[in-house]
Protein backbone atom coordinates (compact mmCIF):
# COMPACT_ATOMS: atom_id res chain seq x y z
CA UNK A 1 0.00 0.00 0.00
CA UNK A 2 2.52 2.40 0.59
CA UNK A 3 4.14 1.70 -2.89
CA UNK A 4 1.00 2.27 -4.48
CA UNK A 5 0.45 6.00 -2.24
CA UNK A 6 3.89 6.77 -3.55
CA UNK A 7 3.58 5.67 -7.34
CA UNK A 8 -0.33 7.42 -7.16
CA UNK A 9 1.30 10.96 -5.35
CA UNK A 10 3.68 11.05 -7.92
CA UNK A 11 1.23 10.93 -10.64
CA UNK A 12 -1.44 13.39 -9.35
CA UNK A 13 1.37 15.92 -9.42
CA UNK A 14 2.94 15.55 -12.67
CA UNK A 15 6.00 13.97 -11.83
CA UNK A 16 7.17 10.73 -13.26
CA UNK A 17 6.44 7.60 -10.96
CA UNK A 18 10.26 6.12 -10.81
CA UNK A 19 10.95 2.91 -12.76
CA UNK A 20 13.95 0.67 -12.58
CA UNK A 21 14.06 -2.02 -15.80
CA UNK A 22 17.23 -4.24 -16.79
CA UNK A 23 18.49 -3.04 -20.28
CA UNK A 24 20.94 -5.70 -21.55
CA UNK A 25 24.20 -5.51 -19.11
CA UNK A 26 22.57 -2.09 -17.58
CA UNK A 27 20.06 -1.43 -14.46
CA UNK A 28 18.65 1.89 -15.58
CA UNK A 29 16.63 3.89 -13.13
CA UNK A 30 14.41 6.46 -15.20
CA UNK A 31 12.38 9.77 -13.19
CA UNK A 32 11.37 13.06 -13.86
CA UNK A 33 14.97 14.28 -14.23
CA UNK A 34 16.22 11.74 -16.61
CA UNK A 35 17.79 8.10 -16.94
CA UNK A 36 20.64 7.17 -14.82
CA UNK A 37 22.45 3.56 -16.43
CA UNK A 38 24.43 1.22 -13.82
CA UNK A 39 26.44 -1.41 -15.70
CA UNK A 40 26.00 -5.06 -14.13
CA UNK A 41 29.04 -6.25 -12.89
CA UNK A 42 30.56 -2.85 -12.10
CA UNK A 43 31.16 -1.06 -8.77
CA UNK A 44 29.23 2.61 -9.03
CA UNK A 45 31.04 3.81 -6.09
CA UNK A 46 34.33 3.09 -7.52
CA UNK A 47 35.94 6.34 -8.59
CA UNK A 48 37.47 6.79 -11.95
CA UNK A 49 40.98 8.22 -11.84
CA UNK A 50 41.80 10.18 -14.58
CA UNK A 51 45.32 9.60 -15.97
CA UNK A 52 46.32 13.03 -16.69
CA UNK A 53 45.19 17.01 -15.99
CA UNK A 54 45.90 19.72 -18.01
CA UNK A 55 45.66 23.67 -19.07
CA UNK A 56 45.68 25.40 -21.91
CA UNK A 57 46.05 29.48 -22.78
CA UNK A 58 46.41 29.71 -26.42
CA UNK A 59 49.40 27.22 -27.57
CA UNK A 60 50.50 27.13 -23.64
CA UNK A 61 50.06 23.73 -22.19
CA UNK A 62 50.57 22.70 -18.77
CA UNK A 63 49.92 18.28 -18.08
CA UNK A 64 50.77 16.38 -15.28
CA UNK A 65 50.61 12.74 -16.65
CA UNK A 66 52.73 9.58 -15.96
CA UNK A 67 55.87 10.77 -17.23
CA UNK A 68 56.04 13.93 -14.72
CA UNK A 69 55.01 17.74 -14.97
CA UNK A 70 55.13 18.58 -19.02
CA UNK A 71 55.21 22.32 -20.22
CA UNK A 72 54.51 23.10 -23.66
CA UNK A 73 54.95 26.26 -25.78
CA UNK A 74 53.72 25.51 -29.71
CA UNK A 75 56.77 23.27 -30.57
CA UNK A 76 58.84 23.57 -27.31
CA UNK A 77 58.45 21.31 -24.86
CA UNK A 78 59.93 20.47 -21.23
CA UNK A 79 59.17 17.22 -19.00
CA UNK A 80 60.87 16.95 -15.02
CA UNK A 81 59.28 14.64 -12.44
CA UNK A 82 60.73 17.35 -10.32
CA UNK A 83 63.70 15.47 -8.10
CA UNK A 84 65.29 18.67 -7.64
CA UNK A 85 62.40 19.74 -5.18
CA UNK A 86 63.37 17.03 -2.82
CA UNK A 87 66.67 17.98 -2.17
CA UNK A 88 66.12 20.93 -1.56
CA UNK A 89 67.29 23.35 1.13
CA UNK A 90 64.19 25.03 1.11
CA UNK A 91 62.40 21.96 1.24
CA UNK A 92 64.20 20.10 4.06
CA UNK A 93 67.19 20.91 6.56
CA UNK A 94 70.73 19.39 5.69
CA UNK A 95 70.29 16.39 8.22
CA UNK A 96 66.68 15.73 6.60
CA UNK A 97 68.66 15.94 3.27
CA UNK A 98 71.38 13.65 4.05
CA UNK A 99 68.83 11.16 5.34
CA UNK A 100 66.73 11.21 2.18
CA UNK A 101 69.89 10.80 0.00
CA UNK A 102 70.90 7.48 2.26
CA UNK A 103 66.98 5.77 1.33
CA UNK A 104 67.62 6.95 -2.22
CA UNK A 105 70.77 4.18 -1.99
CA UNK A 106 68.26 1.62 -0.36
CA UNK A 107 65.38 2.42 -2.61
CA UNK A 108 63.14 3.05 0.58
CA UNK A 109 62.53 6.76 -1.17
CA UNK A 110 63.33 8.18 -5.37
CA UNK A 111 64.42 11.63 -5.81
CA UNK A 112 61.71 11.74 -8.58
CA UNK A 113 57.88 12.70 -7.88
CA UNK A 114 55.39 9.82 -8.73
CA UNK A 115 52.10 11.14 -7.63
CA UNK A 116 50.05 14.19 -8.11
CA UNK A 117 47.76 15.21 -5.07
CA UNK A 118 45.82 17.75 -6.63
CA UNK A 119 45.81 20.89 -9.46
CA UNK A 120 43.98 23.85 -9.88
CA UNK A 121 43.82 27.20 -12.36
CA UNK A 122 43.88 30.93 -11.09
CA UNK A 123 43.91 33.49 -13.88
CA UNK A 124 46.86 32.21 -16.02
CA UNK A 125 48.62 30.16 -13.34
CA UNK A 126 48.52 26.94 -12.90
CA UNK A 127 49.21 24.97 -9.75
CA UNK A 128 50.16 21.38 -8.75
CA UNK A 129 50.56 19.20 -5.87
CA UNK A 130 53.01 16.62 -6.69
CA UNK A 131 53.70 13.80 -4.21
CA UNK A 132 56.66 11.88 -3.35
CA UNK A 133 55.69 8.10 -2.13
CA UNK A 134 58.29 5.98 0.07
CA UNK A 135 58.30 2.13 -1.04
CA UNK A 136 55.97 1.50 2.13
CA UNK A 137 53.40 3.59 0.57
CA UNK A 138 53.44 6.50 2.70
CA UNK A 139 53.66 9.81 1.14
CA UNK A 140 56.78 11.55 2.73
CA UNK A 141 56.71 14.86 0.61
CA UNK A 142 54.28 17.02 -1.11
CA UNK A 143 55.15 20.60 -2.46
CA UNK A 144 53.41 23.15 -4.16
CA UNK A 145 54.51 24.12 -8.46
CA UNK A 146 53.48 26.90 -10.00
CA UNK A 147 53.55 27.25 -14.08
CA UNK A 148 52.34 30.46 -15.49
CA UNK A 149 50.76 29.67 -18.53
CA UNK A 150 51.42 33.93 -19.55
CA UNK A 151 55.70 33.13 -18.92
CA UNK A 152 57.01 33.33 -22.36
CA UNK A 153 59.73 31.06 -21.05
CA UNK A 154 59.49 27.02 -20.31
CA UNK A 155 59.77 26.86 -16.44
CA UNK A 156 58.46 25.67 -13.14
CA UNK A 157 58.73 27.51 -9.91
CA UNK A 158 59.10 25.88 -7.10
CA UNK A 159 56.25 28.07 -4.43
CA UNK A 160 56.85 25.84 -0.93
CA UNK A 161 55.72 23.37 1.01
CA UNK A 162 51.97 23.15 2.43
CA UNK A 163 52.09 22.90 6.66
CA UNK A 164 51.80 19.42 6.32
CA UNK A 165 50.91 16.01 4.29
CA UNK A 166 47.41 15.69 2.58
CA UNK A 167 45.31 12.48 2.62
CA UNK A 168 45.72 12.25 -0.84
CA UNK A 169 46.37 8.49 -2.61
CA UNK A 170 45.22 8.42 -6.40
CA UNK A 171 48.11 8.62 -8.87
CA UNK A 172 46.15 11.79 -9.97
CA UNK A 173 44.17 13.18 -7.24
CA UNK A 174 41.70 16.21 -6.89
CA UNK A 175 42.51 17.34 -3.16
CA UNK A 176 43.52 21.24 -3.58
CA UNK A 177 40.72 23.64 -4.22
CA UNK A 178 40.35 27.50 -3.72
CA UNK A 179 39.44 28.83 -0.35
CA UNK A 180 39.48 32.75 -0.02
CA UNK A 181 40.77 32.80 -3.65
CA UNK A 182 43.55 31.08 -2.15
CA UNK A 183 45.17 27.65 -3.19
CA UNK A 184 44.26 25.11 0.09
CA UNK A 185 44.41 21.45 1.21
CA UNK A 186 43.36 19.74 4.60
CA UNK A 187 46.85 18.25 5.52
CA UNK A 188 47.76 16.42 8.58
CA UNK A 189 50.70 16.89 10.84
CA UNK A 190 51.41 14.98 13.91
CA UNK A 191 48.08 13.79 15.18
CA UNK A 192 46.46 16.96 14.32
CA UNK A 193 44.53 17.93 10.87
CA UNK A 194 43.16 21.11 9.60
CA UNK A 195 42.87 23.45 6.07
CA UNK A 196 47.16 24.68 5.21
CA UNK A 197 46.54 27.97 2.62
CA UNK A 198 48.90 29.64 0.15
CA UNK A 199 48.59 33.63 0.39
CA UNK A 200 50.44 34.55 -2.64
CA UNK A 201 50.66 37.81 -1.89
CA UNK A 202 52.27 37.64 1.28
CA UNK A 203 54.21 34.32 -0.01
CA UNK A 204 53.02 32.79 3.45
CA UNK A 205 51.85 29.29 4.26
CA UNK A 206 49.37 29.41 6.58
CA UNK A 207 47.75 26.20 9.05
CA UNK A 208 43.95 26.31 10.77
CA UNK A 209 43.79 23.11 12.80
CA UNK A 210 40.37 21.62 12.93
CA UNK A 211 40.51 18.16 14.54
CA UNK A 212 42.71 14.63 15.49
CA UNK A 213 43.82 11.45 14.01
CA UNK A 214 42.51 12.03 10.53
CA UNK A 215 41.44 9.08 8.44
CA UNK A 216 39.85 10.49 5.53
CA UNK A 217 39.05 13.94 3.85
CA UNK A 218 36.19 14.45 1.08
CA UNK A 219 35.11 17.36 -0.82
CA UNK A 220 32.13 18.68 0.51
CA UNK A 221 33.59 18.97 3.90
CA UNK A 222 32.87 15.38 5.04
CA UNK A 223 35.75 13.65 7.30
CA UNK A 224 37.03 10.24 8.93
CA UNK A 225 38.33 10.26 11.99
CA UNK A 226 39.79 7.89 14.15
CA UNK A 227 38.84 7.79 18.09
CA UNK A 228 40.83 6.38 20.61
CA UNK A 229 38.63 3.58 21.57
CA UNK A 230 39.22 2.36 17.64
CA UNK A 231 36.01 3.84 16.37
CA UNK A 232 35.54 6.14 13.19
CA UNK A 233 33.72 9.23 13.25
CA UNK A 234 32.51 10.42 10.15
CA UNK A 235 31.48 14.28 9.91
CA UNK A 236 30.85 17.32 8.49
CA UNK A 237 33.07 20.26 8.87
CA UNK A 238 33.05 23.81 7.79
CA UNK A 239 36.86 24.64 6.87
CA UNK A 240 36.11 28.23 7.57
CA UNK A 241 34.62 28.63 10.75
CA UNK A 242 35.58 24.97 11.69
CA UNK A 243 31.74 24.62 12.85
CA UNK A 244 31.39 20.78 13.15
CA UNK A 245 29.12 18.30 13.66
CA UNK A 246 29.47 14.80 14.17
CA UNK A 247 27.15 12.45 11.83
CA UNK A 248 27.26 9.17 12.72
CA UNK A 249 30.26 6.65 14.38
CA UNK A 250 31.50 3.12 12.66
CA UNK A 251 33.53 0.45 13.64
CA UNK A 252 34.76 0.84 10.02
CA UNK A 253 37.07 3.24 8.08
CA UNK A 254 35.78 1.93 4.50
CA UNK A 255 33.19 4.60 3.95
CA UNK A 256 32.82 5.58 0.35
CA UNK A 257 31.47 9.27 0.28
CA UNK A 258 30.90 11.55 -2.63
CA UNK A 259 31.61 15.05 -2.87
CA UNK A 260 28.24 16.92 -2.85
CA UNK A 261 25.75 13.49 -2.14
CA UNK A 262 24.09 12.91 1.38
CA UNK A 263 25.29 9.25 0.91
CA UNK A 264 27.60 7.38 3.33
CA UNK A 265 28.25 3.19 2.54
CA UNK A 266 30.12 1.32 4.73
CA UNK A 267 30.84 -2.20 4.25
CA UNK A 268 32.17 -4.63 7.02
CA UNK A 269 32.43 -8.66 6.45
CA UNK A 270 29.27 -9.57 5.20
CA UNK A 271 27.07 -6.50 5.87
CA UNK A 272 26.60 -2.89 4.28
CA UNK A 273 24.96 0.07 6.08
CA UNK A 274 23.61 2.66 3.69
CA UNK A 275 23.19 6.12 5.73
CA UNK A 276 21.63 9.37 4.54
CA UNK A 277 23.75 11.64 6.22
CA UNK A 278 21.02 14.11 6.25
CA UNK A 279 18.32 12.21 8.32
CA UNK A 280 21.04 10.23 9.79
CA UNK A 281 18.48 7.28 8.95
CA UNK A 282 20.28 3.84 7.87
CA UNK A 283 19.89 1.22 5.51
CA UNK A 284 21.15 -2.29 7.12
CA UNK A 285 21.66 -4.47 3.76
CA UNK A 286 23.04 -8.44 4.30
CA UNK A 287 25.90 -9.35 2.02
CA UNK A 288 28.11 -6.99 -0.10
CA UNK A 289 25.54 -5.55 -2.80
CA UNK A 290 26.35 -2.85 -5.19
CA UNK A 291 24.87 0.64 -4.28
CA UNK A 292 24.09 3.46 -6.45
CA UNK A 293 23.17 6.80 -6.44
CA UNK A 294 20.35 8.18 -9.30
CA UNK A 295 20.13 11.99 -8.75
CA UNK A 296 18.18 11.61 -4.98
CA UNK A 297 16.94 7.90 -5.12
CA UNK A 298 19.25 4.87 -4.39
CA UNK A 299 19.35 1.43 -6.12
CA UNK A 300 20.86 -1.39 -4.18
CA UNK A 301 21.36 -4.55 -6.63
CA UNK A 302 22.56 -8.21 -5.89
CA UNK A 303 23.84 -9.77 -9.25
CA UNK A 304 24.21 -13.53 -7.13
CA UNK A 305 22.38 -16.06 -7.56
CA UNK A 306 20.19 -14.22 -9.43
CA UNK A 307 19.57 -10.30 -10.17
CA UNK A 308 17.15 -8.39 -7.42
CA UNK A 309 17.45 -4.84 -7.27
CA UNK A 310 15.28 -2.29 -5.29
CA UNK A 311 14.97 1.33 -5.38
CA UNK A 312 14.84 3.52 -2.50
CA UNK A 313 13.46 6.85 -1.60
CA UNK A 314 16.80 7.48 1.15
CA UNK A 315 14.43 9.88 3.63
CA UNK A 316 13.32 6.81 5.19
CA UNK A 317 14.57 4.37 3.16
CA UNK A 318 10.83 3.54 1.32
CA UNK A 319 11.32 1.08 -1.71
CA UNK A 320 9.48 2.67 -4.74
CA UNK A 321 10.55 0.23 -7.34
CA UNK A 322 12.00 -3.36 -7.93
CA UNK A 323 13.31 -5.53 -10.38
Amino acid sequence: MQLLAFLFGATATGQQAPTLSLEGSKIVVTQTSGKTEFKLGEDPLMEFTPPHVAFRNNDNWAVWDDRGLTIRRGKQVITSRLGEIAVSPRSFSKPQIEKSLEMFKTGARKRESDSLSGSMRIGSKCYFVPRWTQSDGKTWLEALVEVDLNNPKLEWKFVGRFSGLSVAYKPVDDKLFLVNGKPAIVVTRDESWGLSTYDGTAKKFTFSPLGANLVSYIRGGYFVEETNYSTFIIGQIDLLSGFRRNLFESRSKLVDLRDGKQIAVMREANATVVTNLRTGAQLKLPGLPMVGIADKLIVVWDEKPTLKATLYEPARWKPVANL
